[in-house]
């Protein structure tokens, strides 16, 4: 599966997990102009976008978000040194769109159309 941001080509592994596709946190978060950090102690990221940032634990399936729980389509998981996430949760922490076909994920800033 391919991801684009804002219909440009990127270089964001993605991997399927119980049919919901994954992407890498850090890198998605740089591609969308934010922010990521790992607590290793408390098992938990958080993703900073714009003005929004999201606190996701390691193996649950929602995010604190500015102070509002946002729940999504699959847990977190950590696997070589990495930060996985359902792509969605780009969608339900920070109001991005999904356009989605059977081969590619255009996440999209509708504020940028």
């Amino acid at each position: 599966m391919d991801i684009q941001i804002q219909g440009r080509p990127t270089n964001i592994e993605t991997r399927n997990e119980n049919g919901i596709t994954y992407v890498p946190v850090q890198e998605t978060a740089q591609a969308l102009g934010g922010t990521a950090s790992w607590d290793n102690m408390e098992k938990l990221a958080t993703i900073t976008v714009g003005q929004w940032a999201a606190v996701v634990r390691m193996a649950e399936s929602e995010a604190d978000v500015n102070g509002t729980r946002v729940v999504f389509n699959g847990p977190v998981f950590v696997e070589e040194n990495r930060m996985w996430v359902p792509v969605r949760f780009f969608e339900k922490a920070f109001g991005y769109t999904m356009d989605v076909t059977a081969d590619r994920v255009n996440i999209v800033n509708p504020l940028a159309r």
